[in-house]
């Protein structure tokens, strides 16, 4: 089994799929990584819908902004959210990285999709009104094996003890 370390270093977007379907018992398996992430006073404010069907696949490209290879992902997942309550949009992000981190483990490829039309989406999935769709996801398996992108250095990201702070100093 891969460890999470090694999930994350080989984590990427993927944005070619082959056209087949994920077995249902590891989707759930998917499913119920993201279902034991930790949430804010463990309220779990979310909830993912799952589009498998091909012509529904399809018919989502235009609402995601005609990224094509939404089409071909074995699975697209919407990640919805309770706008009311103050930390789900990090408790949505978080059960949905678990969910990506699994799936690599699996070997299937994820991509974030941050790209779409939220009202459209919304009205497609038949979204209740006290809900938003915050971020989607497909989920497949991988037609590329994308180069890693270039990170930037730790000590350009990470401060110690307050803003500008170096190690040491």
């Amino acid at each position: 089994m891969m460890s999470v370390a090694k999930a994350i270093v080989n984590r990427r977007s993927v944005r070619s799929y082959e056209r087949r379907p994920i077995p249902k018992e590891l989707l759930c398996e998917l499913l119920e990584m993201s279902r034991l992430a930790p949430s804010g006073k463990n309220r779990q404010p979310w909830r993912l819908i799952v589009v498998l069907e091909e012509g529904r696949k399809r018919a989502l490209v235009p609402i995601c902004r005609d990224q094509e290879f939404i089409a071909d992902c074995s699975a697209f997942i919407a990640g919805l959210d309770d706008p009311k309550q103050k930390w789900a949009r990090v408790d949505l992000a978080i059960a949905l990285d678990h969910l990506c981190l699994a799936a690599t483990e699996r070997g299937l490829g994820t991509c974030w999709i941050g790209a779409f039309d939220r009202e459209s989406m919304a009205e497609f999935l038949e979204v209740p009104s006290n809900m938003v769709v915050t971020v989607c996801m497909t989920v497949g398996y991988p037609a590329e094996s994308p180069d890693p992108q270039r990170r930037k250095e730790l000590e350009e990201l990470v401060y110690w003890e307050r803003y500008g702070g170096r190690k040491g100093g």
